[in-house]
């Protein structure tokens, strides 16, 4: 009997630990099960916002796609377009969304931000070939340039960001903006590599038929001596960023008494100092537009571009690709 007990209590004793075991077990499981679910919820949701916002550039896009087969352009329909905006259209449909916006007279500001002016903004030295320098005594262009790039957060206001194989400088210049959108995010080269060709016959159509604009025009000193239809013209010398503190008093003063007329568009080619312009000249007035337009507009202000874009190089098919940001993260649709 006394061992038929014991046998008994060991087994027991085993049940007692087998049970244990699984109840360890079925918790591990039941952990499992309830982290998978919790991932493939939130997998599903961020997927259903992705799709969402996909749906909506599709949908706004084929608006756009529609408007240019026709010569004539919907006013209307570009204004509903810019107040209901979320994100950038495809490439080459948002070059046609920002002529849209000028042939419009809709105002708004774009300024554009590369590698470079992310260099400035972390500190680091720059040598460019672009004919500027900076160096990290240049304090006070580093925080004017870091004071601008937070001109997303502000209505009508764009900043213009390197496309998706350059994510880890975009991700930086987002960090600096603190844009919690990308309603008012572009790309920095809108008006280059592959929309290049549609852009400078867009823009060679309106400088000869917009009589009813006044441009202020903004860029290097070397200039073509053809431009008549620029109503004013203030020249940038080539080494405006490391002169700036010496040089942006009195351009700044020049440039604000014109921004306080109404309906004036400004083309700005001045690398980083055009973001620091651009950014001031907005909050002085905002009922005008003022685009950073760069080496895009080369080839009427100087007569010639020496860019690889402009000669059929290597970049001339760049393209890039639609985001929009959720919880501060980039998030692109391609």
């Amino acid at each position: 009997m006394e061992t038929e007990r014991k046998n008994l209590e060991k087994r027991n004793d085993e049940i007692k630990i087998n049970v244990k075991k699984m109840d360890k077990h079925l918790i591990k499981i039941t952990l499992i099960i309830l982290l998978s679910y919790i991932f493939f919820s939130f997998a599903f949701i961020r997927n259903k916002i992705f799709i969402n916002n996909l749906n909506k550039n599709m949908n706004i896009t084929n608006l756009i796609k529609s408007e240019k087969n026709s010569k004539v352009i919907d006013c209307v329909l570009v204004k509903n377009l810019f107040i209901n905006r979320t994100h950038p259209f495809d490439f080459e449909n948002e070059l046609l969304y920002f002529t849209n916006l000028i042939s419009c007279k809709i105002p708004f500001s774009f300024i554009r931000f590369a590698d470079g002016e992310n260099l400035i903004m972390k500190g680091q030295r720059i040598n460019s070939p672009d004919k500027w320098d900076w160096n990290p005594n240049n304090k006070k262009f580093q925080d004017s340039l870091i004071k601008s790039v937070s001109i997303c957060q502000k209505d009508y206001s764009f900043i213009g960001i390197p496309c998706k194989n350059w994510i880890h400088i975009s991700k930086s210049i987002l960090s600096f903006s603190k844009c919690s959108s990308a309603k008012y995010m572009t790309y920095s080269t809108l008006f280059v590599n592959k929309n290049y060709p549609i852009f400078k016959d867009w823009i060679t159509s309106f400088i000869n038929t917009s009589n009813r604009w006044k441009i202020i025009l903004v860029a290097n000193w070397i200039i073509n001596k053809n431009i008549t239809w620029a109503y004013k013209f203030f020249p940038v010398p080539d080494h405006v960023v490391e002169n700036y503190d010496n040089y942006s008093i009195s351009l700044l003063s020049e440039l604000s008494h014109q921004a306080k007329q109404n309906d004036l568009i400004f083309f700005i080619s001045a690398g980083p100092a055009a973001n620091i312009i651009i950014s001031y000249l907005a909050e002085i007035n905002n009922n005008n537009i003022y685009i950073d337009f760069g080496s895009s507009i080369e080839f009427i202000t100087k007569g010639y571009s020496t860019r690889d874009y402009a000669h059929n190089g290597k970049t001339s098919n760049f393209s890039c690709e639609p985001f929009f940001i959720q919880n501060n993260t980039l998030i692109y649709m391609k």
